[in-house]
């Protein structure tokens, strides 16, 4: 009785183990993520959010020394549809406001886009907005930070000229 029930779980267990493995690579095969082009050059634009979804996060992962060079060539080129929202995608990760403004100035100069795009480029749209503005306010708060402190540099010295000496 005891070997009968040990060969059951033995042939159970024999049984069970690739019924497990092939459900679990069927579920990370599922996950796999494998229509991400490397580069959407010549792709229209008016279909496809997650298009621009991919280009962004492909952009993202991308290195400083990469994106200048994708700049390079996007730059050279005549732009439409994807190669705009790529260059304006590369833009967007420099940091500096000529670059926020130029990208701003290439999602504006999109062609038509679906709903699903339109809603993503907005986004983007006020994103950089606020990113420019907030720029803006930054220097402008530092502007008036130094100027304080010259205020007060100005006061403190003027109160050590006033001050009468202590010399009798």
């Amino acid at each position: 009785m005891v070997d009968l029930l040990q060969i059951n779980l033995a042939h159970a267990e024999m049984t069970l183990k690739p019924i497990l493995l092939a459900g679990l690579l069927l579920t990370l095969g599922a996950c796999a993520n494998t229509d991400a082009p490397p580069m959407l050059h010549n792709v229209q634009l008016g279909s496809d959010a997650a298009l621009m979804l991919n280009e962004m996060s492909r952009v993202a992962a991308l290195s400083p020394e990469q994106r200048k060079r994708e700049m390079a060539v996007l730059e050279n080129g005549r732009l439409e549809g994807m190669r705009r929202f790529q260059l304006a995608a590369l833009l967007e990760r420099e940091d500096n406001a000529e670059a926020l403004e130029r990208s701003l100035k290439n999602l504006n100069a999109l062609g038509e886009i679906d709903a699903r795009a339109q809603t993503l480029v907005d986004l983007m749209k006020k994103s950089l907005k606020a990113r420019i503005e907030l720029r803006t306010q930054t220097a402008r708060a530092q502007e008036l930070q130094d100027k304080l402190e010259q205020i007060k540099a100005l006061e403190k010295s003027l109160q050590q000229r006033s001050a009468p000496s202590a010399r009798p």
